[in-house]
């Protein structure tokens, strides 16, 4: 029972890696059940942020450098479904060979299993693929490009947001978000009362802008031009592009257009992901983060899928603690509503999202925020055009000018 308490306790944050990997063996396989196994996935992982409850504990690991390992391995199991997509959408070709080389290993005749494929098993091949990449470019990838010492980790996590086509996050968001978040200067900070869907033009826009700027800046520091090869914005272009042109390579325009749809959804939902995580929280520009500055969230599910990224105070109020050494704050930082999937699954629907979020607004406002934070927050409010809001920030007002 140890042994397997210890593997729980490790692998328990690559459950969705995991997942991704059983899909792709049933992706090679041709199995036709895989649409099923997917929309069980989702239907599942609902379920059981809704009745696991939540982990109120802080760990302690002997030997967190096995992260390392399987993380690494991550982003290398999510590298090679992308491939086996681009393989499938060029069928009959063998593309890169992959078909030979595992029928020389097991016997097992792919191209033959992929003679008749369906509709189905291309869509559960987009799919698949849009999950793996999302684990590997917003979750791991998060973590690892945080590792701004460890070129390694770094390589690995702009390689996994290459495949989700932002690999701009690798820049503006270590060294742009964690010093902008929750002040007007980030883009990537939803502003109360913005529905999420204009803020995800705003958003994106926002920060590859802010990408090339803080290249620039870093560029002319050392006193090179921006239109160099030490650019990494540069870099981390030329990587999608690259990624682009191994899916054209497969499936010529077909492909493209399946990276291209892979990721605009991995942008969909690195952008959800923003959008409820900061929401309508203020800080001022010159102020230290405190996990009062992120919107908190400890469902067990939601803590081991998203690779504790939900513990996202902690993050942001010490951003080079790992991910394993977060803490919950479940007193002292403002609580998601939900789970992390159903708070995300609420911002699709902005008239939901906006009565229940108000309420954790005002909530945030009388119980957490600063006193300037506070007067922040009531100017928010009154340009935020949400009824609520705006009759807190008149009757906080009148109370100070009474």
């Amino acid at each position: 029972m140890n042994a397997i308490s210890s593997v729980w306790k490790y692998g328990r944050f690559f459950i969705a890696s995991i997942a991704g990997l059983i899909g792709t063996i049933m992706l090679i396989g041709a199995v036709s059940w895989l649409p099923y196994f997917l929309i069980g996935l989702g239907i599942l992982a609902l379920i059981l942020d809704l009745t696991l409850g939540e982990d109120e504990e802080t760990y302690h690991y002997d030997n967190p450098k096995i992260f390392y390992v399987i993380q690494y391995a991550s982003q290398i199991s999510g590298v090679g479904t992308a491939l086996i997509f681009a393989w499938l959408l060029g069928t009959p070709n063998d593309f890169l060979g992959i078909a030979a080389g595992v029928q020389a290993v097991t016997g097992f005749d792919m191209l033959a299993a992929h003679a008749n494929d369906t509709v189905g098993m291309y869509i559960s091949g987009f799919n698949l693929t849009f999950l793996t990449a999302a684990i590997g470019s917003i979750a791991i990838g998060h973590e690892l490009t945080h590792r701004v010492n460890n070129p390694t980790a770094v390589f690995l996590g702009r390689l996994g947001e290459a495949f989700g086509m932002h690999t701009r996050f690798s820049i503006r968001h270590p060294y742009g978000h964690h010093n902008w978040v929750c002040t007007p200067k980030d883009p990537a900070t939803a502003q109360r009362g913005e529905n999420f869907y204009p803020f995800i033009f705003r958003s994106i826009i926002g920060q590859n802008i802010q990408v090339w700027e803080l290249e620039k800046y870093r560029l002319e520091k050392m006193g090179l031009p921006a239109l160099s090869y030490e650019n990494k914005a540069l870099r981390g272009w030329g990587m999608e592009l690259i990624v682009a042109i191994i899916f054209y390579s497969a499936a010529g325009w077909v492909g493209v257009a399946a990276f291209l749809g892979v990721g605009l959804m991995v942008n969909l939902g690195l952008e959800v992901a923003n959008y409820i995580e900061h929401y309508g929280l203020v800080r001022l520009d010159d102020e230290p983060q405190q996990v009062r500055h992120a919107w908190n969230d400890n469902h067990k599910l939601s803590y081991w899928a998203t690779v504790a990224i939900s513990r996202h105070a902690h993050h942001h109020a010490n951003a080079d603690v790992e991910f394993w050494n977060l803490e919950p704050f479940p007193k002292e930082a403002p609580a998601m509503p939900f789970g992390y999937a159903l708070t995300a699954i609420m911002a699709f629907i902005p008239p939901l999202w906006h009565t229940v979020m108000n309420q954790k607004l005002i909530e945030w406002d009388n119980t957490l925020a600063s006193k300037e934070e506070r007067e922040i927050a009531a100017q928010r409010n009154l340009e935020s055009n949400q009824p609520a809001l705006v009759a807190e920030a008149n009757k906080y007002l009148s109370q100070q000018a009474a």
